[in-house]
């Protein structure tokens, strides 16, 4: 994985993980078996009782329950910001292009107690206001109120910044609402897990109970047909890979998934629906996208940050009429990333601009 100097220095785009639900053997991995809860579960309350677990911070993470967080504060001003890159995207008025708008919490919004609720804003209510400046053709999704059903998952890591596979899972299914698909059910899928993970949390401060609390990382190996390419900044060039990088292991394993922080990648499904689907999005969207390869015939993947094309131009070329912007609510809240984000149209947009 590659983490800027700014990530490094302020912790703008970090989460942690939920681990109540999870078993190890002697060596760590992970044999919890995952099981797909009813929808019918009643969201709990925000905020949780006091149960006597203090908190310390240690440089830019909060570490609490043996587990590592950052507190998410980010303006409403910054939020905005956000909001009008993405209605740039809506307002270049692409052809038979729909705009999905996803945003993701990061994990001590569902580990909030009496005790610390005033040190954290409300990621609902920053992803509201986000979307409340939004255009109203833009598509908005919230997986807030999915992920808080489950949070006695595992759906954050203990040491690392990224939610896990279940956790990115829960927001597909919020996703597929939003649409109109039919999210695939996990109770029969295959998975493979990757043990003793301990992540950038870990790595910043040596923590010592974070160590002793090491995590896994599980991937759903999907029996549908895939082809996988890499791509450039050239329009046009793929050169065939593999979804998952089999061989990441130890403190790199969360970059099984699309093989790390490619700039672009391609995935092309046996389900000829005439549905393709561009995501933009940082590291957390590398769990998320290849739960999509059961619904889309095509699913590009473009990391804002690295991706230097043009962009509009290779959706074009690609026949895209989905678009989906996947990013933690971090990023949402970050000048670089909103930055990153704007400067993959600048060049479609000053075109359309003369």
């Amino acid at each position: 994985m590659k983490f800027t100097t700014v990530i490094l220095a302020g912790l703008v785009a970090l989460t942690a993980c939920n681990n109540s639900a999870k078993k190890k053997n002697k060596d760590g991995e992970d044999t919890s078996t995952v099981k797909v809860k009813k929808d019918s579960v009643v969201t709990p309350s925000r905020i949780l009782p006091d149960d006597g677990q203090v908190g310390v911070r240690k440089g830019g993470v909060f570490i609490y329950k043996n587990r590592g967080f950052e507190l998410f504060s980010g303006s409403t001003g910054m939020g905005k910001k956000y909001a009008e890159v993405i209605n740039m995207y809506s307002r270049l008025k692409i052809p038979g292009l729909k705009i999905y708008n996803l945003i993701i919490p990061n994990g001590f919004e569902f580990e909030v107690t009496e005790r610390y609720k005033d040190l954290v804003k409300p990621a609902s209510d920053a992803i509201n206001a986000i979307f409340a400046a939004e255009d109203a053709e833009i598509i908005k999704v919230n997986p807030v109120d999915e992920l808080r059903r489950h949070r006695t998952e595992y759906l954050y890591f203990n040491t690392d910044h990224h939610w896990t596979s279940l956790g990115a899972y829960y927001a597909y299914r919020t996703f597929c609402g939003s649409a109109g698909l039919t999210p695939v059910s996990l109770d029969s899928i295959p998975s493979k897990v990757k043990p003793g993970f301990l992540g950038f949390f870990h790595r910043l401060t040596r923590s010592a109970v974070m160590k002793n609390n090491p995590d896994s990382v599980r991937y759903y190996l999907f029996p549908d047909s895939l082809n996988f390419y890499i791509g450039s900044n050239n329009i046009g060039y793929w050169s065939p890979s593999h979804m998952y990088a089999e061989q990441a292991s130890g403190d790199n394993s969360y970059s099984v998934f699309l093989q790390g922080d490619l700039p672009v990648c391609k995935m092309e499904t046996q389900h000829k629906n005439g549905r393709k689907i561009a995501i933009v999005k940082e590291s957390y969207g590398n769990a998320f996208a290849p739960f999509l390869i059961n619904n889309y015939e095509k699913v590009i993947v473009v990391d804002q940050r690295y991706y230097k094309g043009d962009f509009v131009a290779m959706l074009k070329a690609e026949g895209i009429n989905e678009l989906l912007f996947l990013n933690n609510i971090f990023a949402a809240h970050t000048q670089f990333h909103i930055d990153d984000i704007k400067g993959l149209g600048f060049k479609s947009a000053a075109k359309a601009g003369k």
